[in-house]
């Protein structure tokens, strides 16, 4: 995930607190297949409806594509990638996932449990001996699940600015000043900070930077030619700038912070490449079919609750729904993406925006309009819209 600027203009500290809230008040909240977003897709092309959203909604730029089996079936770009040089969204336009890195990451933690080099249960300090006596009962799968009891934001402060250049160093010494929010896995909070110290495990058990195996282990074997780990003085060809709207007019968000480990947000990419991630997981290319599988079932608690956001159930860097007998998985981002499958009906949506959330783009519902239109016999995966 990452950190952010709502349409009032609020510390960007504040605003990570809410990201849990957030997250599920906007994606997996309740089912009704029922009820019908306001103003009904139904009666609208395709083209039609994505304009008339992104008109109303104050959304600059998208890039969108539907899979079915492995297939493209539907995919497009409008709008624009920068609003001061008026650059046209492409379908290979390069985006800034946020959260939609959380499940890539998660990912490539399963590919090292695969390899036997990790364990879901092993502690925390077998991989990183260097945390706190606090910690020794954190798991892999506590770091998965957010039920660690890790903080959630992730930015450093100092002298009460924040570090626009942080250190992978810096980043752990200022979180073990933390205290643990509750013991590990009695309660979830998400967390920011568990995907952050996900990567520094990756880190010490490949012997490889958290980028150099992502590059070497995903992008490149899936022919992700356009996605890369956040790196903000590299020069990007195609890439998206990111907005938010401060008292209804639409400024540059200043997400400019560069973090030497960004697993839990700092993933950019395109449609194109996304829809090549998403036909690699499905086909097991990274990892085995079974191994996805136990990542879409809910984590458990000591006290055998599912782990649940705001009663919405997470598994290893997963939402997970049942609606109507389908299963739903997937995982929104601040910057105004989202990536959903239905893994039983083989169809995946990506949808890849530049207006932030808080900004009231509210993209997931887009999404779901998307898939009404496209898709109408699937059941729905948000309630009616406000």
């Amino acid at each position: 995930m990452g950190a952010f600027q709502p349409a009032e203009i609020k510390t960007t500290e504040c605003v990570m607190k809410r990201m849990g809230q957030w997250l599920c008040v906007l994606f997996f909240c309740a089912v009704s297949t029922q009820c019908q977003t306001k103003d009904s897709p139904h009666s609208d092309t395709l083209d039609e409806y994505i304009k008339r959203e992104m008109a109303a909604r104050n959304v600059p730029g998208l890039a969108f594509a539907v899979i079915e089996k492995g297939r493209v079936v539907r995919e497009g770009a409008y709008g624009l990638a920068n609003v001061e040089t008026g650059a046209a969204v492409g379908i290979d336009s390069v985006f800034e996932l946020a959260s939609v890195t959380k499940p890539i990451t998660a990912v490539a933690v399963m590919m090292l449990v695969e390899q036997k080099k990790l364990a879901l249960d092993d502690p925390v300090d077998k991989y990183l001996p260097q945390v706190p006596a606090a910690w020794h009962e954190i798991t892999i799968r506590g770091l998965l699940s957010h039920t660690s009891g890790l903080r959630e934001y992730g930015l450093v402060k100092c002298d009460g600015s924040e570090l626009l250049d942080i250190s992978t160093k810096q980043q752990f010494e200022d979180l073990v000043k933390s205290q643990l929010l509750f013991a590990p896995d009695t309660g979830t909070q998400y967390s920011d900070s568990g995907y952050f110290i996900l990567g520094m495990i990756i880190e010490s058990v490949s012997g490889q930077s958290y980028r150099d195996f992502l590059q070497q282990r995903v992008f490149e074997p899936l022919g992700m030619e356009h996605t890369s780990v956040l790196d903000q003085s590299a020069i990007i060809p195609n890439r998206v700038s990111p907005y938010t709207l401060r008292k209804g007019q639409l400024k540059n968000a200043r997400r400019a912070w560069q973090h030497e480990l960004p697993s839990w947000y700092g993933i950019w990419s395109t449609a194109e490449d996304m829809v090549k991630f998403d036909a690699g997981l499905s086909a097991g290319a990274l990892v085995k079919l079974e191994t996805l599988e136990r990542m879409w079932v809910p984590a458990t608690l000591k006290d055998g609750k599912n782990s649940s956001i705001d009663q919405n159930p997470y598994g290893f860097g997963w939402f997970i729904l049942s609606a109507s007998g389908h299963r739903i998985v997937g995982h929104p981002g601040w910057t105004g993406t989202l990536y959903v499958k239905y893994p039983d009906d083989h169809i995946s949506l990506i949808l890849l925006t530049n207006l932030d959330a808080g900004s009231g783009s509210q993209h997931v519902f887009l999404a779901q309009g998307l898939l009404e239109l496209l898709r109408p016999e699937l059941p729905r995966f948000l309630p009616k819209e406000n």
